[in-house]
């Protein structure tokens, strides 16, 4: 007769289990994953940082259950369900890893934990454990021989679970898989302060790559991830998957997405006892390799920046690097560029209000603000002048006049956004045509055309080409850190003679059959731009708001 546990099911001796075929190759998994895979490039960084959990979510049972002395089914499925619950609390939980890390400490086994919520998609492994070694515990008792190559099993795995913690009051710190990273050269630890590009930042990679330190400014990047850096300590900045590498808060190593991909990157240096800086560098230059978290790497050190502190608070540090295209110091503030290769001031942009109402309106009132701005209250009548509908429209254009006057029918057009990339109001007159005939008199047309984009739509055979003055370099803008350069814009055609013009330029063209004042509110090339930040369209390149007014006497 076998022996009989409480719950009436044969007694179970999970030492049994150490030596099962399933449980012997989830601990070779753990061991070769950790010590072999992992920062080897053999396997992609989601499936070594994955199959560790996997497999130690088989081993870990076990190991708990043997240590406990279970010997009942019940206390089996306490095991496992216990082993799931520490290891979902601490990928969710900062006091939860602290606490386990701290734990391990007192018993002699330093513990990093890495909190990684997906690594819950491991939890079914405690399946696979529980049904597929629950048999292997019902078999009779083991010989003395036999037991003691479980206990040997069991010391193995015991290790192998804490096999890439530290000794006892030793801080771990990875091998680092980077491109780029920081060594603290000084005696002591230094505080590092880094800021990325905002992700919704677009970039002209050959104009930043011109003078990072002076284009690249403070507007332009987000949120700043600090961290402390030893003596002798190395600090990945980015990792393979172009993730930015991260000490968390809670001590932690983590990784976060960069966001949008660009084929160059950015960041800002804020690091004590040194002058700021910004590091500049294109994808795929400096290849990315295995470095150690200590000391020096072997072979070359491309990417390599050596953090060389003062010691002095009176005096700053220097930076040391073997790719010194790479670092760039941020200069002194120096005086803003003027005349017209000047960045463009916001103030004096196109505006109109949305949503635009389009279709045929009657002008009941208009009125110019000190803002430059009209403001035009339109209205439908039926045939007994009666108000069918009403609206009030505003358009700021540095125009004097706009041409149009009270009780004249106009209509408002679209012109969308497939001209130029960019949108555009068309306001003609109406009245005296054979959508609205007035008999009694014949009206001048008037026509008015403002866009705001790349490309200004040919109008009335009038056409408007702008090119980058070239003499003139790139330079910061005032807010949001766009980088800017001035262009010449040439407008004419058909029946109009040809002219150039500048950023605020106002010009009459007298045509054979009318006369065309064309504005010129805003004209210049971008390179580098936020448009969460930036007024303007949401793309680099020409940034243009173009108003012509056609007057037909």
């Amino acid at each position: 007769m076998s022996p009989r546990s409480s719950d009436s099911h044969p007694m179970l001796a999970p030492t049994r289990a150490l030596l099962h075929p399933l449980w012997l190759g989830s601990l070779a998994v753990l061991v070769l994953n950790d010590h072999v895979l992992k920062g080897a490039s053999i396997l992609p960084e989601a499936v070594t940082g994955k199959l560790s959990d996997f497999a130690g979510l088989i081993v870990a049972p076990v190991l708990l259950a043997a240590l406990l002395r279970v010997t009942t089914r019940r206390g089996w499925l306490a095991s496992h369900v216990a082993v799931g619950i520490g290891f979902a609390a601490i990928q969710l939980s900062a006091a939860a890893a602290a606490g386990w890390s701290a734990a391990m400490e007192m018993i002699g086994f330093g513990w990093l934990i890495t909190r990684d919520a997906t690594d819950l998609v491991a939890l079914p492994a405690l399946l696979v454990s529980a049904w597929g070694l629950r048999r292997a515990m019902e078999r009779r008792p083991s010989s003395s021989a036999r037991r003691s190559i479980e206990v040997a099993a069991a010391g193995t795995g015991l290790l192998c679970c804490a096999a890439t913690s530290p000794a006892p009051g030793e801080e771990f710190v990875p091998d680092l898989f980077t491109d780029i990273y920081f060594h603290n050269a000084g005696a002591d630890p230094i505080v590092v302060r880094v800021r990325e590009l905002s992700p919704s930042v677009d970039v002209d990679c050959n104009v930043l790559a011109e003078n990072p330190g002076a284009l690249a400014t403070e507007p332009l990047f987000g949120g700043s991830q600090s961290y402390r850096l030893d003596p002798d300590q190395n600090f990945g900045l980015r990792v393979g998957d172009g993730g930015w590498n991260e000490w968390g808060t809670d001590g932690d190593w983590e990784e976060e997405n960069t966001g949008t991909p660009r084929d160059c990157n950015a960041a800002l240096l804020d690091i004590d006892g040194l002058p700021p800086a910004v590091l500049f560098w294109f994808d795929g230059r400096i290849p990315t390799r295995n470095v150690p978290g200590f000391g020096a790497e072997e072979g070359e050190a491309r990417g390599r920046i050596e953090l060389h502190p003062s010691g002095n608070p009176d005096t700053l540090g220097e930076y040391v690097s073997p790719s010194e295209e790479i670092l760039h110091l941020v200069p002194a503030a120096t005086p803003p560029v003027v005349g017209a290769c000047a960045p463009q001031s916001d103030a004096g942009r196109l505006y109109w209000s949305e949503p635009l109402p389009t279709g045929n309106w009657e002008l009941d009132t208009i009125d110019r603000g000190a803002d430059g701005c009209y403001a035009m209250d339109l209205v439908i009548r039926n045939p007994v002048d009666e108000i069918l509908d009403e609206a009030r429209w505003y358009l700021c254009a540095p125009l004097s006049h706009l041409g149009f006057e009270p009780g004249r029918r106009i209509r408002i057009e679209s012109l969308g956004a497939g001209f130029g990339g960019g949108s555009g109001v068309l306001v003609t007159t109406v009245d005296g045509t054979e959508q609205s005939p007035v008999p009694e008199r014949e009206p001048t047309l008037v026509e008015l055309q403002a866009f705001r984009g790349s490309t200004f739509p040919a109008f009335r055979g009038l056409q408007v080409a702008a090119v980058p003055e070239f003499d003139c370099g790139h330079a910061v803008a005032e807010t949001c850190g766009t980088v800017t350069r001035a262009t010449t814009v040439s407008a004419g055609g058909g029946a109009f003679e040809v002219t150039q013009m500048q950023h605020g330029d106002v010009q009459t063209l007298a045509g054979s059959e009318g006369d065309m004042t064309i504005a010129l509110a805003h004209a210049e090339e971008r390179a580098v731009l936020d448009p969460e930040c930036a007024e303007g369209p949401d793309t680099l390149g020409l940034d243009l708001e173009v108003v012509a007014l056609y007057i037909e006497p």
